[in-house]
């Protein structure tokens, strides 16, 4: 019932519950287990991220792209002013 949630059987017969991050999968698995599946215990894996991507150095570093990116509305009213840098480790 969410269009977000996308589901498959992979070839070994897992059921495979792809969804918009962590949260949004316990919240899926907890309808599946409460309204579908009337309390049935269900097997969970761990969470498999597929893919993600961060930035590297801060934008404007390397005199290539410059430091504060500018967009504007189609009405030319709206204006944005994005910069970016790195997340500390942690």
């Amino acid at each position: 019932s969410d269009p977000l949630v996308k589901c498959s059987t992979s070839k070994s017969g897992q059921h495979i519950i792809a969804g918009a991050g962590e949260l949004h999968l316990e919240i899926c698995l907890k309808d599946l287990r409460q309204d579908y599946m009337k309390g049935a215990d269900v097997r969970v894996s761990e969470p498999v991220v597929s893919f993600g991507e961060t930035i590297d150095s801060e934008t404007g570093y390397d005199d290539k792209f410059p430091s504060v990116c500018v967009s504007k509305s189609p009405n030319k009213h709206n204006r944005l002013y994005v910069s970016a840098e790195p997340l500390q480790e942690k």
